[in-house]
Formats: structure tokens, sequence, C-alpha cells
């Protein structure tokens, strides 16, 4: 079922307010101006890392640039990609990791912008009865992680930076809605997960949670991507998405407290959950060499892992910089 929905959402009036504002001075289109119709489709993972998405159709961005957008409920990037490569969906958000992985499978794929990152989205959590103090402790243990994915690769980075890399660890692969039961009934002693799942356990758990990952060792960042064959024929459908996403973005960071409130609303999740990693995420679109990096580090990281195999995809090639470029300039 579609996120978009026919219920009516009482915002106040500070919405109205502010999208008119939007409107009739940041994105500098008279109220009359007509714009050709396009008809699109998004796999939208259901976090508040999709908070651009979410306010632009809030705030009615999308429609004042001509763009028909339906959001589709996914939950993860693996699952809005699987959806946009089935062709049910035209874009899809995802991490970097989700793309490296692609990658390695087919060369189709484009990425369009990175919209939002965080480098403490990701977590090692243990609970405080099991007496696991640092990560070397970790040494015999079982450690819940869902394989091939920012989770293992999270886990494998902690290890790495805290010299630990050499320690006897059971690694479970585990689904993610998995991960956070197993820890709380101690079938694992920690585990490698991202948000919400810290913020489930923190809130689940009647023993206190440890965090034993190291922040910033990990950059987080979600993206949108699309298939090649499909931009080659929609004009300039992107970069009126993109402006859109500008938009929202500028208003996330302008609002942030009503951001909070609206996104909240939006997922129907308590304000507390919004809030709980908020100052962890940075709005902004890039397609820039950090990115780059990261996609580089993580194939690297597959390959030795034997998560994948062959040559390592030219990730320069995957990026389709223009609707950006074009987005930048109608800002300034």
């Amino acid at each position: 079922m579609p996120i978009l929905n026919n219920k009516k959402m009482a915002f106040g009036g500070f919405v109205l307010l502010l999208c008119t504002v939007i409107v009739g001075v940041i994105i500098g289109i008279a109220p009359n101006t007509k714009l050709s119709s396009s008809k699109i489709k998004i796999g939208v993972s259901v976090t508040p890392l999709s908070s651009p998405f979410l306010v632009a159709e809030q705030l009615g961005l999308f429609k004042q640039l001509g763009l028909d957008v339906t959001l589709y409920p996914c939950s993860g990037g693996a699952a809005c990609t699987q959806l946009m490569l089935d062709r049910s969906v035209d874009y899809a958000t995802a991490s970097e990791s989700v793309v490296m992985f692609q990658s390695f499978a087919r060369d189709d794929l484009s990425l369009i912008v990175s919209f939002v990152e965080s480098d403490n989205d990701l977590k090692l959590l243990t609970l405080n009865p099991v007496n696991i103090r640092s990560v070397l402790d970790l040494a015999g243990k079982k450690v819940g992680i869902i394989k091939g994915s920012a989770s293992e690769f999270y886990f494998d980075s902690v290890l790495i930076s805290n010299n630990a890399q050499h320690i006897e660890v059971e690694k479970v692969y585990l689904q993610p809605k998995e991960l956070v039961p197993s820890l709380l009934s101690y079938r694992v002693d920690a585990i490698s997960a991202w948000e919400p799942m810290g913020f489930e356990a923190d809130l689940l758990s009647v023993a206190e949670v440890s965090n034993l990952g190291t922040k910033g060792v990990y950059q987080l960042s979600f993206n949108l991507i699309a298939r090649s064959p499909y931009l080659e024929f929609v004009g300039d459908e992107p970069v009126r998405l993109l402006r859109a996403l500008d938009m929202s973005i500028e208003w996330i960071n302008s609002n942030p407290e009503s951001a909070l409130t609206l996104i909240a609303k939006r997922l129907e999740i308590p304000l507390n959950q919004v809030q709980w990693s908020w100052d962890d995420y940075l709005f902004r679109l890039s397609l820039g060499n950090s990115l780059l990096s990261n996609l580089q580090l993580q194939s690297r990281w597959a390959l030795e892992s034997g998560h994948v195999s062959g040559s390592p995809p030219d990730f320069r090639e995957l990026f389709y910089s223009y609707p950006l470029q074009q987005a930048v300039a109608l800002r300034n």
C-alpha cells in the first residue's frame, strides 16, 4: 500500500503558511504556473532518514514542480531497491552498501544523489548483564549480524578500529526483524544494528543497553537511485525531483522542531523515537568524493570477506551528476 494516502493530517496553519512562503520565495514559481505533469513512483524506506521525501510530500513541493509522486514504503534500502529492479517503482532510496553490492551484480544502476548522512546510525549493542565491557570482551561470544550488509561492514570496522580483528567471534546471521528479539532473549551476546533498532532495544529491554561501537567509524549515507535505462527517457524529471528535495531539506534545517513533529506524525511513531537519532543526521544533497571513497572501501571489504567476486566496479560510472548540477544552479 502506498505511503501516500487520503487521510487528512492536521499539522496546523503553520504548514500552509510555510508552504506558501516556500512556493513564493524559494521556488520562485508563480502559483498559476503550469508545469508538464510527471507521474512517478518512489520506493522509500520507512525511517526518519527519508525525511526529505516525506516533508516534500506533506508540503506539496512535488506538486509545485509538476511531479505526481507516490511514495511506496519499504523495510530498508534492499527492499526498496528490489521494488525498483522489479519495476514496481521508478526510483528507490538505499544505503551505499546496497548500491555497492548491486553494482557487482548489474551495470544498469545510476546513483543520482545522496540526501542524508550519519556517522552514528549503526551501533554495536549489548546488555549489561552479559558483562561485556569492551570490544575485546567479545572473544568467544555470539554477535547477531545481518549478512553482507552495513551491519556486517560496521562490525568488522569496529573490530579493526579497536585492534580486535584477531579475536574469535561467532557471527550469527539474522534477519533485521530478528536482531532485537535475539538480543533481549540472550540468544546472542551483542548485535550490530542500525536505527531504529537501537531505540527499540533501549525501549523494550529491562536491562540496561550499552553501545560498544565507535562513532564515526562508518559514515552511512542514504541515496536516491534509478535504473539507467529509465533515466534516458524522462527529460528534466530528475532535476525537478532534486529541486523539491533541496527545498524540503532547506525547510527541515530551518524548522527542526516543526520537522520533528511532522515526521513523527507522518511515520506514526512517537516523537521521542524521531528525536533519538535526529541530531546525528546531516541532511544535504551531495554526490562527491566522500561517497565514492566509501563505495570503494566497502567493495574491497566485500571482496576480501568473500561476499562478492570478480573485479570491483568503477563506481564513478554510477554517478549521474547532471540533475544535481542543475538543481544547485536553480538554487542560486
